[in-house]
C-alpha cells in the first residue's frame, strides 16, 4: 500500500513548501555509507572529539550503539588513538571507549538519523531568505540538503528496537516521548552546526502539544487544510497558561495512510521526511523552494531581538480520517520567562 506524504508547511533543511502539496512516494532502500557499529563501554557518557583531535562539547551515551562511517588515528597531545567517526557532524569516538558490534544481516543496515547542514546554509543566508530574498547559492544549498539527508529513504531504522509496532492513534507515553526525543535530536543536530543553543524537551510543552492535537481532532482539522488551526492553538495555549493570541508555537507536517499500526522505524521516517524530504521527484524543482518561515522558527533566526534564543519543545500526532498531522510544538524561552505571556505555564 502506498502512503501519501503531505509536505504542507515543511520545515528545516529542504524548506520546500506550497499549501496542500501531497506527494506519493514509493519507499526505496538506500545503502547508507556505514562501515559498522560500535557500542560505548561502561556506564558513563564519554567525551567525543573533533576531526582535529580537540575535545568536542558533545558526548556519547553509555551503552548506546552508534553507526560509524570512518575510522582513523587521532592525535591527542603527543599520542595517537584509534577513533570512529559517528554521525554526520565529524564527531569522533575513541576506540578505547567502545567495542565493535558484530555485523549481522539483521543489523548491518541500521543507521543513526541525523541532519547534515549543507555548505552554504548559514544563519545570514537563511535570514535573507526569511525576509523574502533567497540567494541562488542558498537555494542550491537547500537542494543539496534535500539530497544528502536521506534517512527517510532508508528502509531499516536506527536499531532493532525500531521494528516494534505502534498504534499512532493510541501511543503510550513512552512511545510519544521517544518520538519527541527523536525529532528534537534532529532539530538540535542541525542547530549545533549553525552554532545555536539546543532546544530543550519539556513535559509542559508535551502536554500543550497533546491539547493542540486534541483541538485538531475534535474540530475535524488536519494538515490537509493547508494552514494551522489557529483558533484551536490559541485555546490550547490559554488552557495551559500562555497568553498568546496567534500561532507562535506550532510547526507542522503530516502524511495520509489507511494503516492503523506501523513500525517505530516507519514513523521515524515520516518525522524525518517532515524535516528533510524523501524520494519525491520534485525535490529538484527550484520553483518550489520559496518557504523559509519554518526554518526561521526552528533556527530562531527571524531578524528580531530574540534571534539566537532557544525554545522548549514537545511533539504530538493527531488523526483526522486517514490524515495524520505531526505537531512540532515549541515555546520560545523569552515567552516562558515573560510575565506578559506566561500566566501559569509550567515547563
Amino acid at each position: 500500500m502506498k502512503q501519501k506524504l503531505i509536505v504542507t508547511l515543511l520545515t528545516s533543511v529542504c524548506l520546500m513548501g506550497t499549501a496542500s502539496v501531497i506527494h506519493e512516494t514509493t519507499p526505496q532502500t538506500v545503502q547508507a555509507a556505514v562501515k559498522g557499529k560500535v557500542q560505548v563501554k561502561g556506564t558513563k557518557k564519554v567525551r567525543l572529539y573533533t576531526n582535529k583531535g580537540k575535545k568536542s562539547k558533545y558526548y556519547a551515551v553509555a551503552k548506546r550503539e552508534y553507526s560509524y562511517s570512518a575510522k582513523k588515528y587521532l592525535k591527542l597531545g603527543k599520542k595517537k588513538y584509534l577513533a570512529y567517526k559517528i554521525g554526520n557532524n565529524s564527531q569522533w569516538l575513541l576506540a578505547k571507549n567502545a567495542k565493535l558490534v558484530k555485523k549481522t544481516a539483521a543489523t548491518q543496515n541500521y543507521v543513526t538519523a541525523t541532519m547534515k547542514m549543507p555548505s552554504g546554509y548559514t544563519k545570514a543566508s537563511l535570514l535573507q531568505a526569511y525576509k523574502g530574498k533567497p540567494s541562488a547559492s542558498f537555494i542550491q544549498a537547500c537542494m543539496k540538503g534535500m539530497e544528502q539527508n536521506d534517512f527517510s529513504r532508508v528502509s531499516s531504522g536506527e536499531s532493532k528496537a525500531d521494528q516494534k509496532m505502534i498504534n499512532l492513534a493510541d501511543l503510550s507515553a513512552s512511545e510519544q516521548k521517544e518520538l519527541a526525543e527523536f525529532s528534537l535530536c534532529l532539530i538540535n543536530s542541525a542547530r549545533s552546526q549553525l552554532g545555536l543553543k539546543p532546544w530543550v524537551y519539556s513535559s509542559g510543552v508535551e502536554s500543550l502539544a497533546n491539547s493542540i492535537a486534541q483541538e485538531y481532532e475534535q474540530n475535524g482539522k488536519s494538515i490537509k487544510d493547508g494552514d494551522h488551526y489557529v483558533a484551536g492553538i490559541v485555546r490550547a495555549c490559554k488552557k495551559h497558561g500562555l497568553e498568546l493570541n496567534d500561532n507562535y508555537v506550532e510547526d507542522m507536517a503530516g502524511f495520509s495512510t489507511n494503516k492503523k499500526i506501523m513500525s517505530m522505524a516507519e514513523m521515524k521516517r515520516n518525522i524525518y521526511f517532515g524535516f528533510a524530504g524523501a524520494g519525491e521527484n520534485q525535490r529538484n524543482d527550484k520553483s518550489l523552494y520559496r518557504e523559509w518561515e519554518h526554518a526561521g522558527d526552528l533556527f530562531n533566526t527571524q531578524g528580531s531581538r530574540h534571534d539566537g534564543d532557544y525554545n522548549y519543545y514537545g511533539f504530538s500526532i493527531s488523526k483526522t480520517g486517514n490524515i495524520y498531522s505531526m505537531h512540532f510544538i515549541s515555546v520560545p524561552s523569552f515567552v516562558v520567562n515573560s510575565s506578559e505571556y506566561n500566566k501559569n505555564f509550567k515547563i
